[in-house]
């Protein structure tokens, strides 16, 4: 399938297939359609449950190492 085929499927033009494949700002809904149809929702539910948990996770976080003690002479 190209870009103007799935464009017609989801209701969009090419260009806004390819601002999509080029990582270019897009109206959500319309990304969302897009993913739905190329049946890749469930992917990126994964992928933001991921990213969630690395980001609440202490130990997951990179520690700093050049800590400095700040004078507390305000």
């Amino acid at each position: 399938m190209d870009q103007t085929e799935l464009g017609q499927r989801v209701g969009v033009g090419r260009n806004t297939i390819s601002s999509i494949e080029n990582g270019k700002p897009v109206n959500a809904e319309t990304l969302f359609k897009v993913l739905e149809h190329l049946e890749l929702i469930d992917d990126l539910q994964i992928a933001i449950e991921k990213k969630l948990d690395e980001q609440s996770n202490p130990l997951s976080r990179k520690s700093r190492k050049d800590t400095q003690e700040l004078d507390n002479d305000f």
